[in-house]
């Protein structure tokens, strides 16, 4: 709106908001000198004023004055706001708990122990208590370490269910790069 249309059809807002406990009363009207007064009062339930503030825009300055009302009042709340709670690292206690080796680098002295106990008829809970991992873990392992087979691995187009390259495709390759 320019100033000639403010001067030409006097504007006036009186507007009532409850939100929650609060109730907000807001009223814009325009003055003499080509502004309009704005004036935002919350009060709560018992009618004690909780917030005012109060002055006067020009219309003009109405776009750019709400983006900087609205990130001062944004950064106003940040400050007032308690601190986040901190974001806890690692797993949760409970998965800890129960596998404390979940994650950590399999060692050579491990992977022959495993292959000697899982040859030996050990059972998975008993594997998964003596290796602190889940048996999806201890199943991972014995399946790299060729104890078991792959179970629902992805195969990719020409490899062999052993997971290895295809039969005689070590050759095909190297008759393409000396070709090429």
């Amino acid at each position: 709106m320019n100033d000639t249309a403010l001067q030409s059809s006097p504007i006036t807002l009186d507007r009532r908001l409850v939100l929650g406990e609060l109730d907000y009363q807001v009223t814009a009207f325009p003055t003499d000198d080509h502004r309009i007064d704005l004036c935002i009062v919350s009060s709560d339930g018992d009618g004690h004023v909780v917030s005012e503030i109060s002055g006067g825009i020009s219309p003009a300055d109405l776009p750019t004055l709400t983006d900087v009302l609205t990130s001062t009042l944004a950064g106003l709340i940040a400050m007032t706001q308690p601190p986040p709670s901190p974001v806890p690292s690692g797993p949760p206690p409970d998965r800890r708990d129960r596998h404390p080796n979940q994650g950590a680098r399999w060692t050579t002295a491990d992977d022959e122990r495993l292959i000697a106990r899982h040859r030996a008829g050990a059972r998975p809970r008993e594997l998964m208590a003596e290796f602190g991992r889940s048996d999806g873990g201890i199943r991972a392992r014995l399946e790299i370490l060729g104890e078991l087979p792959p179970s629902g691995r992805r195969r990719f187009a020409g490899e062999s269910p052993a997971g290895g390259p295809p039969a005689g495709a070590g050759s095909a390759a190297a008759s393409t790069e000396s070709a090429g």
